[in-house]
């Protein structure tokens, strides 16, 4: 058995592992490394469409290994140098944050998807969202071609169908509700591209001829999962993200029992939050808690809560407030249609009747597919902006820094606004702390659960985020209750924690490509 960390052993982010057992192979995760692309690229500097995969190689955005991409993605003039060639039968998406699954879009089409209901929908609901470039295409991708003009680009082939991907889902059962959902044209007209299916099948107990079993993990988007495979050295775990102060931390509990019960030869698992031990968990629980009192509160007054897009756990809290404090949970469209994905997928999420939910009518600019569906399945859940304004106190926004832009038509007369999401990592992230406040001063509105200090960076304040990762303490409990022979960990910028504190416990893998 071989394991190659193809990217994201020593990072946060862009997790991409290969694990090679005889004639069969599989991925684990594919996703955006965050910290490599914040090197060379921003908001108005990307890579570009038409060259392909050439500036993603080149930036060392994607590793430079033949057999994992599409083939229409590479330009008439350029030939990759790949290190080696590598085989993977099929994919494991652990979750659909994009810093596990953002580079999907690139592998191989015939390559199979292993993922959660959930997962697969919420993935094809942020591509159609997106509607980005081809390392969007998670859920179904459009062929390129060569351009007549000048074959170095490539660019969409205008006949060419939509290609849906295949997909093998996690679970007991599978609804017919996710099925239509998945297959689904994203754009149902005369003039839409032909929409070519492929098959959505359960996932059976091997992947790649290897024997599988997979687990619902607690994680801060719904569907994340852990894995393990049987190879010919024996069974490898992979956590993907975890944690367990979340909601769902039972399953994590079960996770770690049935796991424990294969006697792991190697368990991977990430190591996000390892440098902060000094720090206290702030459980879901406290998060309500907290922020139920500053709303209660803030009587008559707007009130804008900040969480992250899919992080549906958050959004549940907040609508569990707006009942409490009598107040309707006001979302984007792009928020509604993704509820409506995961309803399609498990029915806990159909979350788009409840009585304190509502839908933000904003000012329609480019009105998508997927956006005049939403508009005119739940025009009675639709809130016009004058209704806003007339009734500021009546109303929880979940607005995050993107959305701030609706504030302009909304122009609140001030209000609260809760930061209720992960601190800035970066200066970027620090810059767009700044603009925030800009935003918040312009509108006059008070900021609970953040400070800018005197040097100008920001500070949380308060029990009002759950992180979606395990603490240092809680991922050392998980590893010494499955008790691998070796531990890889990934998704951490200080793999040396687990050295120092697992010395004389077990082998912790120091290599990103090794034999078992």
């Amino acid at each position: 058995m071989r394991v190659r960390v193809l990217d994201g052993a020593r990072t946060i982010g862009g997790t991409k592992i290969y694990l090679e057992s005889g004639a069969s192979a599989v991925l684990l995760d594919f996703g955006l490394n965050y910290h490599q692309w914040g090197l060379y690229c921003e908001e108005y500097l990307h890579p570009r469409a038409g060259r392909g995969l050439h500036d993603f190689f080149k930036l060392g955005l994607a590793p430079l290994y033949g057999g994992l991409y599409r083939d229409d993605l590479i330009p008439s003039n350029y030939r990759p140098n790949y290190r080696e060639h590598l085989e993977p039968q099929a994919c494991f998406l652990s979750h659909a944050h994009l810093d596990h699954c953002g580079l999907v879009g690139l592998l191989r089409r015939d390559l199979l998807l292993y993922a959660s209901p959930q997962s697969a929908a919420i993935m094809k609901a942020m591509q159609e969202i997106a509607q980005g470039s081809f390392d969007d295409e998670m859920a179904y991708i459009v062929p390129r071609v060569a351009r007549d003009d000048d074959p170095r680009a490539i660019e969409s082939l205008r006949a060419g169908a939509k290609q849906q991907r295949p997909w093998r889902l996690l679970g007991e059962h599978l609804s017919e509700g996710v099925r239509e959902f998945l297959s689904t044209p994203p754009n149902i007209s005369s003039r839409a591209r032909p929409w070519e299916t492929a098959p959505i099948e359960l996932a059976q107990d091997r992947i790649a001829g290897m024997r599988f079993k997979a687990w619902p993990v607690d994680h801060s988007i719904p569907g994340a999962c852990a894995c393990a495979i049987e190879t010919d050295a024996g069974w490898v775990v992979y956590t993907g993200d975890i944690r367990l102060h979340g909601c769902a931390r039972a399953a994590t509990e079960r996770f770690m029992r049935e796991a424990a019960s294969l006697c792991p030869t190697l368990l991977i698992v990430e190591g996000t939050r390892v440098h902060e031990r000094a720090r206290p968990i702030v459980s879901e629980q406290d998060v309500y808690d907290e922020a139920l009192s500053v709303i209660r509160a803030a009587a008559g007054q707007l009130v804008l809560a900040d969480f992250g897009p899919r992080n549906v756990e958050r959004l549940m809290t907040f609508l569990r407030i707006a009942q409490e404090t009598e107040r309707r949970l006001l979302i984007l469209t792009k928020d509604a249609y993704l509820l409506k994905a995961l309803a399609a997928a498990d029915p806990q999420f159909a979350l788009l009747s409840h009585p304190h939910l509502a839908i933000l009518d904003d000012v329609r600019i480019d009105i998508k597919s997927w956006d005049a569906t939403i508009r005119s399945e739940y025009r009675a859940k639709l809130v016009p902006i004058d209704e806003v304004q007339r009734d500021p106190g009546g109303f929880v926004l979940a607005f995050s820094f993107w959305d701030l832009k609706h504030l302009l038509d909304i122009d609140p007369p001030g209000g609260i606004y809760i930061y209720s999401t992960s601190e800035a990592h970066s200066e970027e992230q620090e810059l767009d702390i700044r603009r925030l406040f800009h935003w918040l001063k312009l509108f006059h509105l008070k900021p609970v659960g953040i400070e800018l200090e005197a040097d100008g960076r920001s500070q949380p304040v308060g029990r009002f985020h759950a992180s979606g990762h395990a603490s240092a303490e809680d991922l050392l409990r998980i590893i010494r209750a499955i008790r691998p022979k070796h531990l890889l960990p990934v998704h951490t910028e200080h793999p040396e924690f687990f050295a120092r504190e697992l010395q004389g416990e077990l082998a912790v893998q120091q290599d990103v490509d090794f034999e078992l």
